[in-house]
């Protein structure tokens, strides 16, 4: 267990590069910002059990401490919703504790079959157990942090 994202990046730096975007398969994430951040491939490299849910990717915003949960995704928005959050119990008990208000999650989906309703009530159900804020988007999800 790590006490902080310096020594985590530093023991999985293979996992690790200098980047604030994401693409696979014409989905894409962006962060919109001149800040530091770093980003960890989460599938199949810091967690490459095939057995454990994990999202594709994590960024580390530098500045204060706030991490992104990314999936990349067909259309299975609520597959990866629960990607998101088996990837958030993982690092809890295996890598690193990070507030709640310091966790974000974002779904990229090639599109999004849910209603709005049905988007909402995972939006909502994030923001009140699992992190700050739930983007989900369709291809492209150009994120500004505040």
């Amino acid at each position: 267990m790590h006490t902080n994202f310096d020594d985590f990046i530093v023991v999985h730096q293979n996992c690790c590069t200098k980047s604030n975007v994401a693409s696979e398969n014409g989905k894409r994430f962006e962060i919109n910002s001149v800040e530091s951040f770093t980003r960890i491939r989460i599938d199949d490299c810091l967690i490459p059990s095939k057995e454990v849910q994990k999202c594709d990717f994590g960024f580390v915003r530098h500045s204060n401490e706030e991490f992104y949960f990314v999936e990349l995704k067909g259309k299975d928005v609520k597959t990866a919703f629960d990607q998101i959050i088996s990837t958030i119990t993982v690092f809890e008990t295996d890598f690193i504790r990070i507030p709640q208000g310091k966790r974000f999650g974002f779904i990229v989906s090639s599109r999004n079959p849910l209603s709005g309703t049905e988007t909402n009530i995972l939006k909502q159900a994030f923001a009140k157990k699992y992190g700050k804020v739930l983007e989900i988007k369709n291809k492209n999800c150009k994120y500004t942090p505040r």
